[in-house]
């Protein structure tokens, strides 16, 4: 239940901070082309790349995280 848990958080924490990244890159461009800044969500190709790889460093986060749970002296 632990990985999981992990697992899951970190995904969504590491999405949040994908979209903000994505979303800091598109305001830079449209400041610069006069335009107002919102936020908003990628196109659908581009959100599922950015949740794949979002979700593999989330799955390799979560594995790591219990091998090394696993491996240190309980106290």
């Amino acid at each position: 239940m632990g990985r999981f848990l992990v697992t899951g958080i970190t995904f969504g924490v590491f999405m949040a901070e994908a979209l903000i990244h994505y979303n800091m890159g598109r305001m830079k461009e449209e400041t610069a082309d006069g335009k107002q800044p919102k936020f908003q969500l990628p196109p659908p190709k581009e959100l599922a790349k950015i949740a794949a790889v979002t979700g593999t460093f989330s799955v390799v986060s979560g594995v790591l995280i219990g091998a090394l749970n696993n491996r240190l002296p309980k106290t």
